[in-house]
């Protein structure tokens, strides 16, 4: 494969052609109030509102409402999707739930819409000389798909090198249309690395660390040995954590927080709530470089989740309806090893801060390449110069299939 023509692209990706998705915004973090973003919120919303129905999304709803939590989450309707029709949002307020809800249904939309023109078809991996083991890749359970198998592949970059490095298209490309004919079962197309931004190195980081979260997931059990570190929930400090502990806690939903330990070292926490009037154990999970941000990102993921199940928007997914309709047998007893969260341990080795994002997702990038033995790779499926969609490929990070963060029971529930 040849590098696609054209001038070399922002510092974070090497190599990178200038293509759609290269705004011209600042690297710098303007925003980092439970994220970090190149924008202010205001600046987005007033970006991609006038553009969300070139993306087929007809509304962007308010659905706090529906529950006592109070915590702010939108979805975002586009009727004629090839994935999902409903895609969710949260935020701290109204505002970031609704670019959430939003930017989450426009990256479902470039990923089934618009992915590069194979650059190799029904070509198998033999022979192409990949710097990555096809196994490496999400693989449905029972795959068929081997280094024999006829694929068609993708033009990806390194995101450190920005070597041109071929990748299945069913890695990157997210579409379902009914079809009569029979494929091999193989590959699994998943959203995860899929991530969009204001700015290419936004987008890219947001998808490593989710890629950082499914992989920390993926060790979690239903014992209490999983080596999850459970957090008194009324201990936490932090100034955007705390105050949404108290609004959980005063309106009698039970919030159960927790650490997990992982091989990347960096902050992971995952997150249930559970009320008498809504019997289901919801859960949320997040990952970052700032334990405040992962922190919040599990706690608001958790409100989401029990709003989904609430509104049912997510009606493709049996397995959590299953859950739902199961709900909870009483009460779920918290941790009786729960310690404060001024007391937990580092996760890792010290990490630097960054104020850059460029320079962030170059290290998040050198770090994956560490644990993993692979290159991340970024395809860029950014159609706009306002803002970027990414779909990261990364090799040898794992995902369970699971749709259900699994939670100990930590005795019999009451």
């Amino acid at each position: 494969m040849t590098p696609a023509p054209g001038a070399p692209g922002t510092p974070g990706f090497p190599g990178f052609p200038g293509t759609p998705g290269t705004p011209e915004v600042s690297g710098k973090k303007v925003y980092v109030t439970g994220t970090h973003r190149a924008r202010l919120p205001t600046e987005t919303w007033d970006t991609i509102r006038p553009l969300l129905p070139r993306f087929g999304i007809s509304r962007v709803a308010d659905v706090t409402g529906l529950d006592v939590i109070g915590l702010p989450v939108a979805v975002a309707f586009r009727p004629l999707s090839r994935t999902l029709a409903v895609s969710q949002g949260k935020g701290h307020d109204l505002l970031l739930a609704r670019i959430s809800a939003a930017m989450e249904a426009i990256e479902l939309w470039h990923a089934g819409y618009a992915c590069p023109p194979a650059v190799l078809r029904g070509h198998p991996a033999a022979g192409l000389g990949l710097p990555y083991p096809l196994r490496a890749l999400d693989h449905h359970s029972g795959s068929l798909v081997g280094d024999h198998t006829p694929l068609d592949w993708i033009e990806a970059r390194g995101m450190l090198s920005g070597a041109a490095v071929p990748v299945p298209a069913d890695a990157v490309r997210l579409a379902f249309p009914a079809e009569d004919a029979w494929s091999v079962r193989g590959l699994r197309p998943v959203s995860n690395g899929l991530a969009s931004g204001n700015t290419r190195d936004e987008a890219a980081l947001h998808a490593l660390y989710e890629a950082v979260e499914r992989d920390a997931l993926s060790t979690l059990t239903e014992e209490p040995d999983d080596g999850r570190i459970s957090v008194l929930p009324g201990t936490v400090d932090d100034p955007v954590c705390g105050p949404l502990i108290e609004r959980m806690l005063s309106r009698g939903v039970q919030v159960d927080l927790a650490s997990v330990p992982n091989r990347w070292g960096l902050p992971c926490f995952v997150a249930f709530v559970w009320s008498e009037d809504f019997p289901v154990l919801c859960g949320g999970s997040g990952a970052h470089s700032s334990p405040g941000v992962a922190l919040s990102r599990a706690i608001t993921e958790a409100a989401q989740s029990r709003l989904t199940a609430i509104s049912g928007s997510r009606d493709d997914l049996a397995p959590v309806y299953a859950h739902v309709l199961r709900g909870a047998p009483g009460r779920p007893l918290p941790d009786p090893t729960a310690i404060p969260y001024a007391e937990l341990p580092a996760p890792g080795p010290a990490y630097p801060h960054f104020d850059d994002l460029g320079a962030e997702v170059t290290w998040a990038a050198g770090r994956c390449l560490e644990v993993t033995g692979n290159e991340p790779l970024l395809v860029d499926l950014s159609t706009r110069d306002e803002f970027a969609v990414v779909k990261v490929v990364a090799p040898g990070v794992r995902n369970s299939e699971r749709h259900v963060i699994p939670r100990p029971r930590y005795g019999r529930p009451g």
